[in-house]
């Protein structure tokens, strides 16, 4: 290149015309870079007044602006025989051809879409003014007419400008189809991995339906394992029962005091353990959905009578009141007799084994709600409470909230979770409010 052009960077002042603060400050900053000096106004008007008090070398427009855009800045700068030599960029998204024909009408030297990548504004700024020097002495002018839609158009320029602008928009075509080819790409990759992925999501799925199978099947086995163990298991246990009570009634003859007392204890250690197999023994049923229900007219105030004489010795032997309070009227629901008897004597037996002094009362009472008629059966105990960060694991199956090899109070923890169950089997609902050290209160609810 000719000596003659080059241009020493820090001459070379370089007006930026854009209204939005943003992108003025980031093309300012672009453009120094360069080590070009910049001015920046925020419209047409404010940019002709800048060129007309100090002529920069290039001119680089946003088209859309207030007051006057950009084809009317460039107009006006190429009709002024003063400026006209200022090569003039603008910024613009390419999106009609009509764009093409408006910059060649106003006098544009140049086109940059937006969005715009840095160094290809950089290389077309450097382009334009390194070319700046050669156009001054070509100044042969021609007229040509055209049809754009329908719409004519004369067009008045160099033929240098025209070349420049129409070389601008082919490059800018030419980058626009090396992204959507690099687009393409991407697409077809993401494509494969997409096919991938599906394909290793069709083999988990198959996975995992050949687990659920086998753990399916391992359910059931689990479930007739534990009907054949309980079963072997309980006959044996009533049979200790049955013999020690006969022992107890002292048929065979007399027994010492000691005799008595281990007889007791084997006696209460068997019904401990036939109460803990039965109590799996209906989980295991409920999980495999195998429970069935018996339906049929049942007095509660028979039913707890029945339960509180049942547990009343145990409360007895701790020195426990035990209260009744069902009420006068006579209250008989549709439900099934066996579980809503399993539930009452879970929840009382709790009652009284967390509860060290005072009284363990069971109440009925009925009430109407939206319509129905609601019999709540509740056991209220002065125990020990529960501990609020407790609560959410009272109803999980195997979980006791004293699970240290100290606590005074036997059980596997499938209580609570059975009466649950129980009473989702038989459409009720369990609730509880309790106060730690003051004592708690589990009420079962059945909507009839």
């Amino acid at each position: 290149m000719d000596s003659n052009n080059q241009i020493k960077p820090d001459e070379i002042e370089i007006l930026i015309v854009e209204d939005s603060p943003t992108q003025a400050e980031r093309l300012r900053r672009l453009i120094q870079s360069l080590h070009y000096n910049a001015r920046v106004a925020a419209n047409g008007q404010l940019a002709l007044a800048a060129i007309r008090e100090r002529k920069p070398h290039l001119v680089l427009s946003d088209i859309v602006m207030p007051e006057m855009n950009g084809y009317d800045l460039c107009r006006a700068i190429k009709a002024d025989p003063t400026l006209r030599d200022i090569p003039v960029i603008l910024v613009t998204s390419l999106n009609d051809p009509k764009d093409i024909i408006r910059g060649i009408e106003c006098g544009a030297d140049n086109f940059i879409r937006k969005p715009y990548a840095e160094d290809y504004l950089l290389n077309r700024i450097s382009h334009m003014l390194m070319n700046q020097k050669l156009r001054k002495n070509q100044n042969v002018e021609i007229g040509i007419a055209l049809y754009l839609g329908d719409q004519k158009h004369f067009i008045n320029a160099e033929r240098q400008q025209i070349l420049d602008l129409l070389i601008s928009t082919y490059e800018q075509a030419v980058q626009v189809n090396g992204e959507l080819q690099a687009r393409e790409r991407q697409v077809i990759e993401l494509n494969m991995r997409l096919a991938h992925h599906a394909a290793e999501l069709e083999t988990t799925n198959r996975e995992i339906a050949l687990k659920n199978l086998e753990l399916a099947e391992a359910s059931r086995m689990k479930s007739a394992f534990i009907a054949n163990m309980s079963h072997e298991l309980r006959t044996p246990l009533n049979a200790i029962i049955g013999f020690t009570g006969a022992l107890l009634m002292k048929l065979p003859g007399p027994l010492t005091a000691d005799q008595d007392k281990q007889l007791t204890t084997i006696r209460a250690s068997a019904r401990h353990l036939l109460s803990l197999i039965n109590d799996i023994l209906d989980v295991a049923k409920i999980e495999a959905g195998k429970l069935t229900l018996s339906i049929e007219p049942v007095s509660c105030h028979d039913l707890i009578a029945e339960v509180a004489e049942t547990l009343r010795p145990l409360a007895q032997q701790k020195g426990l009141l035990l209260e009744v309070d069902a009420g006068k009227q006579k209250v008989v629901i549709d439900t099934d007799r066996r579980a809503l008897t399993q539930i009452l004597i879970n929840l009382l037996n709790n009652a009284i084994k967390f509860t060290e002094q005072g009284s363990v009362r069971i109440s009925l009472a009925q009430r109407e709600e939206d319509g129905a008629l609601v019999t709540e059966m509740s056991i209220t105990d002065s125990g020990a409470g529960i501990k609020e960060e407790d609560q959410a694991k009272l109803f999980q199956a195997f979980s006791q909230l004293d699970s240290t090899s100290t606590r005074h109070v036997e059980g596997a923890g499938l209580g609570l979770y059975l009466c649950q169950n129980l009473a989702n089997a038989i459409g009720g609902a369990l609730f509880f409010n309790s106060d730690y050290g003051q004592g708690s209160t589990f009420t079962l609810a059945l909507r009839s």
